[in-house]
């Protein structure tokens, strides 16, 4: 790289930060949190998107009905999980990577800095994940359709 060259800028600890400058980001379920598809494959089973938690920000349990790749691109993702009726914390720094998910209830979110993970998600069937309440029963199933409609709707230069 040459020293006329653009370097990204490190983030206040000094890690690598994601470029999401021109990111189209739209407000996800949870206040702090944003997220942009890329692509969907109905056939396929398949949705592929970037989640973005501003600090110390995070997502509403779910659970996971598809097996899902996680990429952490900038910040840490906190995984919060219930394990034999307790909360068990995973932190997955930047660089990590993890393929996994079907059947997992948890909530997802960031630490003290903004993070913005890659999500790839594939299903055998229509469902994705399940949104849930606050005491674990399903609020609602979001499958590969919802992700294609929103995708159509929210981003349609991608899908022309």
């Amino acid at each position: 790289m040459s020293s006329a060259q653009a370097r990204p800028a490190p983030s206040p600890s000094g890690a690598f930060r994601y470029d999401s400058a021109n990111v189209d980001w739209s407000d996800f379920f949870t206040p702090g949190t944003f997220y942009r598809i890329l692509n969907v494959d109905l056939e396929a089973g398949t949705a592929d998107m970037l989640v973005k938690f501003e600090a110390n920000s995070q997502c509403m349990y779910h659970r996971h009905a598809a097996t899902t790749q996680t990429l952490v691109l900038q910040g840490e993702l906190r995984v919060r999980e219930q394990v034999d009726g307790r909360e068990v914390i995973k932190i997955k720094p930047a660089g990590s990577y993890a393929v996994g998910g079907f059947g997992e209830i948890h909530i997802e979110g960031s630490g003290d800095e903004e993070a913005i993970i890659f999500f790839g998600m594939r299903t055998d069937t229509e469902v994705i994940y399940e949104l849930l309440n606050e005491d674990l029963s399903v609020r609602r199933p979001v499958t590969v359709a919802d992700f294609n409609n929103d995708w159509r709707e929210r981003w349609p230069e991608d899908t022309a």
